[in-house]
């Protein structure tokens, strides 16, 4: 068997980004940008107010005082989306709302806090620097300035930008679309409540979620039973897609059909079997471009070997850089036994206790508890030199659950990688 670093670095080499595809812009949110952009003019187009008030020329309030007020004309009345008429002329002001253009002769707001009065005169009651409140033509963007690289996950804000610039279609990473099929006659859909052997395909639903949050397109097609042309035909069915997860069939039983059935359909096998715990089983190979992961049958294996295999493959096919979980540095709570010679990944919560962080266990880590990863905030990396990591010891966390801003407060910032036992980026 390959270690769990070599495993994925065998993922990674054998994927890559997918094509590009032109989206509207309030489509594009998480996505990757496959084109440069420019801003197409200056931001703002004018020099504008940041605040209500009077456009004045500083020098004719250079004196002003509450004590002694200066008093000028009010010329016009300007809000935001009007063009000023007038010229500010010495002794004169233009009553000018937040974001409205500045009158050609002034050179500063004075906020209407510092007035008084304010019908046809206005009284000034403080003086203003020159370009006080004034916010400039192009402040925010210039005229063919980048605004946004090839390769940025895509913010509201982002959005917002492509907005400004007139962007209402932009160029992005495809997003794989992924095909999950799960085989084995004990299974039945959510919505039939299970007799006898019966379990519940929860496997599905969990892989589902984990696509859709790494930006995957899942498709759970129909469940394949225990006979080898029904589990055929349905990952037949799945090589239409960018990515194929099974789940159970993997291993050496009697009625483990998906070996073969992959071997029929082309697969490409690059490794079977991970010195992990748990996911040993895990098989992986392509047909063609296609990655194909051979996931095990326990839902706790299947989850585990999504996060830490076919969630990089579905980033970096999307265009992701950063694909690594993130993780966190954590010390253990208490004693926490794993399995010499394998990788053990330990479903742990986090907590903070001063300046770090506390790694606990979940309770029960067989294979077929569910709970223990849906209690969990992360994988704890269980070293295959040593079967038991004492109270007290330092072990990294790959996170799970959210829980990113652990890292800020406690045990340093939260990090990228890819490999487990190595600090070495993969590439």
């Amino acid at each position: 068997m390959i270690s769990a670093d070599e495993a994925l670095q065998i993922v990674l080499d054998n994927v890559s980004p997918l094509g590009v595809e032109r989206v509207a812009m309030v489509d594009a949110l998480g996505r990757m940008l496959a084109e440069e952009i420019r801003s197409s003019r200056d931001i703002p187009g004018f020099d504008n107010s940041a605040m209500d008030g009077y456009a004045v020329r500083a020098a004719d309030i250079a004196s002003a005082s509450e004590s002694n007020p200066v008093r000028l004309a009010v010329v016009e009345t300007v809000g935001a989306g009007q063009i000023p008429t007038r010229r500010v002329k010495a002794g004169e002001a233009v009553r000018t709302m937040t974001g409205a253009p500045i009158a050609e002769g002034a050179d500063a707001i004075i906020q209407v806090e510092r007035t008084r009065g304010g019908g046809d005169s206005v009284e000034i009651l403080a003086p203003a620097e020159a370009r006080s409140f004034i916010r400039p033509r192009g402040e925010d963007l210039k005229l063919g300035q980048l605004v946004m690289s090839v390769g940025k996950r895509l913010t509201p804000a982002d959005l917002g930008m492509l907005a400004s610039v007139n962007r209402a279609m932009v160029e992005v990473n495809r997003r794989p679309r992924v095909a999950i099929v799960a085989t084995g006659d004990e299974l039945v859909d959510v919505d039939q409540p299970p007799v006898g052997a019966q379990v519940v395909n929860s496997s599905a639903y969990a892989l589902a979620g984990a696509t859709l949050e790494c930006g995957g397109l899942p498709t759970i097609l129909k469940v394949a039973r225990d006979e080898r042309d029904e589990i055929t035909a349905r990952l037949a069915e799945a090589m239409t897609f960018d990515v194929v997860l099974s789940t159970g069939g993997v291993s050496v039983g009697q009625f483990d059909h998906v070996k073969g059935a992959l071997d029929a359909l082309g697969m490409k096998q690059l490794f079977h079997g991970v010195a992990q715990r748990p996911g040993r089983p895990l098989k992986f190979g392509t047909c063609g471009y296609r990655p194909i992961f051979g996931l095990p049958g326990n839902p706790v294996s299947t989850l585990v070997c999504f996060y830490l295999y076919a969630r990089p493959a579905i980033l970096k096919m999307g265009g992701r850089r950063d694909v690594g979980l993130p993780r966190v540095r954590a010390r253990c709570g208490v004693d926490i036994k794993i399995a010499k010679d394998l990788t053990e990944f330990v479903r742990v919560k986090l907590a903070r206790d001063g300046d770090q962080i506390v790694a606990t266990p979940t309770g029960n880590q067989g294979s077929g508890i569910l709970s223990s990863m849906s209690l969990s905030d992360g994988l704890l990396i269980g070293p295959a030199a040593t079967n038991l990591l004492e109270k007290g010891a330092q072990a990294m966390v790959l996170l799970v659950g959210g829980t990113e801003t652990l890292g800020a407060d406690a045990g340093g910032a939260v990090t990228e990688d890819t490999l487990f036992t190595s600090r070495r980026q993969s590439h």
